[in-house]
């Protein structure tokens, strides 16, 4: 039999009766795809190449379910971007843009329809802010949201300049943290948003 040959719809079908040749050509003709939807949303391309392959054996795995699939590359797109979700939950991955974002969210310029999802980020972001300890809190605070300099909140707060830099990167690792266990999809959205892509690519 020519795989090749066979309709997207055959060779679903011939993979949800355990046919690893059928699997075989449906990888070699959406990998691709599904690498270039990963790697959109990750920081590092051979991070992108592992859930890649994660996602190809996790398909494997449920290939019973393939032949009631009427439209796979949407299916695949959406499939994708949730093994993102799950493996920004779970590995500790970096995606693209994200320390941008969580430095400069109050910055970015968002339309109408983008507004409420910025504002929830926003709110999440806030609320995780307040369970800083107070130093880091408060460079946090005066660096971000006040666009003070360290020398300036060094001298804000009687401590180092060292000292400042420390605690807004801590800060920052701390609240990736915290939005990679509490709102991956929304941070996710996020950065998939047109006006976040606009500010960041200068």
């Amino acid at each position: 039999m020519i795989y090749q040959n066979l309709s997207e719809q055959a060779l679903l079908n011939r993979c949800s009766t355990n046919d690893p040749k059928a699997f075989r050509v449906i990888y070699d003709n959406f990998k691709g795809f599904v690498f270039a939807v990963v790697n959109a949303r990750l920081d590092d391309a051979d991070e992108a190449v592992d859930v890649t392959q994660d996602i190809f054996i996790s398909l494997w795995e449920s290939r019973k379910q393939l032949a009631n699939i009427r439209d796979f590359k949407t299916y695949l797109y959406v499939y994708s971007r949730n093994q993102v979700i799950s493996a920004y939950r779970k590995k500790n991955i970096r995606l693209k843009g994200e320390t941008y974002l969580l430095e400069q969210l109050d910055q970015i310029d968002h339309s109408a329809e983008d507004h409420l999802v910025a504002r929830e980020l926003t709110a999440s972001i806030d609320n995780a802010v307040g369970q800083l300890p107070e130093t880091m809190r408060n460079c946090y605070k005066l660096s971000k949201s006040d666009g003070k300099s360290n020398n300036e909140i060094a001298a804000i707060l009687k401590i180092s300049e060292k000292t400042v830099r420390n605690n807004i990167s801590e800060a920052l690792k701390r609240l990736r943290f915290y939005l990679q266990r509490n709102n991956p999809e929304l941070f996710i959205l996020i950065l998939s948003l047109p006006a976040f892509w606009h500010h960041w690519s200068w």
